[in-house]
């Protein structure tokens, strides 16, 4: 039993800069992750639905990036494209300073999201990186606790700022995200790892392993679709609880701040614990456990719609839905990982983490727009599709799904 209570942190003494950059990105985006469409709703005179049309626009655009991330991928390496898409998200931000108007939104998500495909797609290889190819499980689990900090010492900051809900607030939160992405850039450029990576790319491999290969791989295509459940509920956080407990709950924006941050609080604290734990756990059942609590937690937000009448059994029941919401991310997101590493090649695979950040794009794409017109049409409908979609989802890609291929 003692084993259950003990915490695993692998070694980072190697990798204090990628620590630290990990730290910067994640603070950036905690910043704007979940205020997005407030900010621009409260710094325009734009509709909640026009707001998620053009979000979900720009990142439609961007959503072709993965296709050539993947393939810059085995040329060039994680690092160095990391690099790149930090840069890349910090010039988007600091375009939202000018967004007043449907095309210019189209035109910082389309950046912001570009670099975001970029550092995702790339991330999976960074952490190989840092791990030394030891410990990878458990270093998704850190990776996943110290990003989570650093969302939830953004999303407090953001917090504050729309409590004094002026425009000079809200600009100097974009301006901070954009300075910590560029600092992430930074760190990385500096960083030296001291394992090198294994060459991933063979020039010799004329057919490489394209995105249409990937797609015909019948294991990794129902990881895709499983990841794109676990996407959509991910959008939870930056999408839908702001705007659902202020506007349609008629709670305090401190209120969802905090439920934003009890979300990284907990994912931070738990989330290398749990990873080190079920390290040897078969990943697919883990994944399938967080579906079982993403359900759950679904429900429960959409009960506090109707308790309102009792402000105090209302916020009891947002919390305990946001603790179940949180451990399905914490058993998902090492599991998910693992599998889009170990189901892919050893080389030439950079398709493949193309094709797994691509569920991640689609989703982002499609969401802010599907969000912003359930957000729209009343206090019911958010929660309803999401649970008919991630029923639907889970019935669909768990069929034949094995770690081993």
């Amino acid at each position: 039993m003692e084993n259950i209570f003990k915490v695993s942190v692998p070694n980072i003494n190697r990798s204090k800069l990628f620590v630290t950059s990990t730290v910067l990105n994640a603070t950036g985006s905690g910043l704007i992750m979940a205020f997005m469409m407030i900010y621009f709703n409260r710094t325009t005179t734009l509709s909640l639905s026009v707001i998620g049309l053009s979000i979900a626009i720009g990142r439609t655009l961007s959503s072709m990036a993965p296709i050539l991330i993947g393939q810059l991928l085995d040329k060039l390496g994680p690092k160095k494209l990391s690099i790149y898409g930090d840069f890349i998200s910090g010039m988007g931000f600091i375009m939202c300073l000018f967004a007043r108007d449907p095309i210019t939104i189209i035109l910082t998500q389309f950046f912001t999201q570009t670099g975001v495909h970029i550092f995702w797609t790339s991330n999976r290889g960074l952490v190989t990186l840092a791990s030394g190819n030891s410990g990878t499980k458990t270093w998704f689990g850190l990776i996943a606790s110290i990003r989570n900090i650093g969302l939830g010492l953004g999303t407090f900051f953001t917090s504050l700022a729309l409590e004094i809900n002026s425009g000079e607030s809200l600009h100097l939160v974009i301006i901070s995200a954009a300075l910590l992405f560029f600092l992430s850039c930074l760190a990385l450029l500096i960083w030296q790892p001291t394992n090198t990576q294994e060459k991933t790319y063979d020039a010799g491999d004329t057919e490489k392993h394209s995105l249409k290969r990937v797609f015909a791989d019948t294991t990794y295509r129902r990881l895709l679709i499983v990841n794109f459940g676990l996407v959509l509920a991910a959008m939870v956080i930056p999408l839908a609880i702001v705007v659902y407990v202020t506007e349609q709950l008629g709670l305090s924006p401190f209120l969802s701040g905090s439920l934003v941050i009890l979300n990284t609080v907990i994912v931070a604290g738990l989330s290398t614990h749990v990873a080190s734990w079920t390290k040897n756990h078969d990943p697919v059942k883990n994944i399938k456990w967080s579906y079982f609590f993403n359900i759950f937690s679904f429900v429960l937000f959409w009960l506090a719609s109707i308790t309102l009448e009792n402000k105090l059994v209302t916020c009891t029941i947002l919390i305990i839905a946001m603790l179940i919401y949180s451990l399905a991310e914490i058993l998902s997101t090492p599991a998910a990982n693992m599998l889009c590493i170990n189901l892919a090649p050893r080389k030439n695979n950079g398709s493949y983490m193309a094709a797994f950040q691509m569920t991640w794009s689609v989703g982002m794409t499609l969401s802010p727009a599907i969000f912003g017109y359930l957000l729209d049409l009343n206090k019911h409908s958010t929660w309803a599709v999401l649970l008919l979609l991630t029923i639907l989802i889970f019935s669909v890609g768990f069929r034949n799904l094995n770690e081993e291929k």
